[in-house]
């Protein structure tokens, strides 16, 4: 059985980052990604119905309100517990989307991806195990001598 609060998440999850693009019809870019499969598919259905197409329509003028946000993924929730087609449909679509990462880094900063990955960013330090007895400095134009007496 096909949990749709779940579904709803991970197509959300999709989603979310890619609105700004989608919203100003530069998807095209993104080619034939699995996030355009996944929009195309849930936006042919929210076409059907009257309170979906506006909650569509709103998302794609104002991406970033979390309010409109809400209440397409209510719309979309609606739709999948209606439709367990469509419900089965977009599951599929999102497995065979499988994991894939795309992430960019401006400035400083780290990116982790999948499972297991960690990541630290300028200047941090990531202990994977025990550093009891370790001096650990971070900074620029840091020395450490312990040959060196204090004066």
């Amino acid at each position: 059985m096909i949990e749709i609060p779940a579904l709803v998440t991970t197509a959300w999850t999709m989603l979310q980052p890619y609105l700004p693009v989608i919203a100003t019809k530069a998807a095209e870019g993104l080619g034939q990604t699995a996030v355009v499969k996944v929009w195309s598919t849930i936006e042919k259905r929210f076409e059907a119905k009257p309170a979906a197409k506006e909650a569509l329509t709103d998302l794609l003028k104002t991406p970033q309100d979390a309010d409109v946000q809400g209440a397409f993924r209510s719309q979309l929730k609606k739709l999948l517990e209606e439709d367990h087609a469509f419900a089965g449909d977009l599951a599929q679509l999102l497995q065979s989307a499988g994991s894939d990462y795309k992430a960019q880094v401006i400035g400083d900063g780290a990116i982790a991806q999948g499972e297991g990955a960690i990541a630290v960013g300028k200047g941090a330090v990531h202990i994977g195990g025990n550093a009891s007895g370790n001096t650990i400095v971070t900074g620029d134009k840091n020395s450490v001598n312990t040959e060196k007496k204090k004066r």
